[in-house]
């Protein structure tokens, strides 16, 4: 796919979600071409969610587990005492993933703050703390925000641009690309989020299967 190919993709699609009245109308558009289809989550390895951290998980999970610095306690896992804890933490340990939980409890315990984003590390789990805590929230990934960039090129798409942007992996340094996503959201979808709690998570499904169609590689 050359870059022509991508900006019309981008621009046809963000079309088509501006257009769904509901989750059913943003479902659709993943079947509306190819690579979407071919590109969507798989559901098989990611069902939907059906969960919330509350603030009192938050509380919870922030006095016992974690220490000032967003880590787990090096005891934690003597603490613990359900079978599904011990071997969830046991499979976060194995991959290398304890720090991001810590992320991912920061990210809830900012849900529905005002707060200022700053650039740093993780934020694509902090944000996705942010949703466990607030389903008007988006979950984000990098093909979420590839996708999104790119459609900010769309009036004045400059090659260079466009390409750097399709290559693009890691939204750590500009968090602010990920606050105007969010606001976007909330500007266009938010009386649309509110009859339907997962229309936002909806939109991020297919910018994920977007983002992913006009990724591109160094060896492409």
């Amino acid at each position: 796919m050359n870059n022509l190919e991508a900006v019309a993709l981008i621009d046809n699609t963000f079309s088509s979600i501006m257009n769904a009245k509901n989750v059913s109308s943003l479902k659709d558009i993943l079947s509306s071409h190819p690579l979407l289809t071919a590109k969507q989550m798989d559901r098989s390895k990611y069902p939907e969610l059906q969960l919330q951290i509350t603030p009192e998980d938050v509380s919870s999970l922030m006095g016992k587990m974690l220490d000032d610095d967003l880590r787990l306690h090096a005891d934690l896992s003597a603490r613990l005492e359900t079978p599904l804890e011990k071997l969830l933490y046991a499979l976060a340990w194995k991959n290398g993933d304890l720090q991001k939980l810590g992320h991912i409890v920061k990210g809830a315990s900012e849900a529905g703050d005002s707060i200022q984003m700053s650039n740093g590390p993780a934020q694509v789990f902090r944000q996705f703390g942010r949703h466990l805590a607030d389903r008007s929230e988006p979950i984000v990934d990098q093909h979420v925000l590839r996708a999104f960039e790119l459609y900010e090129q769309i009036q004045s798409p400059q090659e260079e641009k466009i390409t750097k942007v399709r290559a693009k992996i890691n939204w750590d340094k500009d968090v602010a690309c990920i606050q105007r996503y969010k606001s976007w959201l909330s500007e266009h979808f938010s009386q649309r989020q509110s009859k339907e709690q997962a229309y936002v998570m909806n939109i991020d499904m297919v910018l994920f299967a977007l983002g992913r169609a006009v990724k591109v590689t160094p060896k492409q």
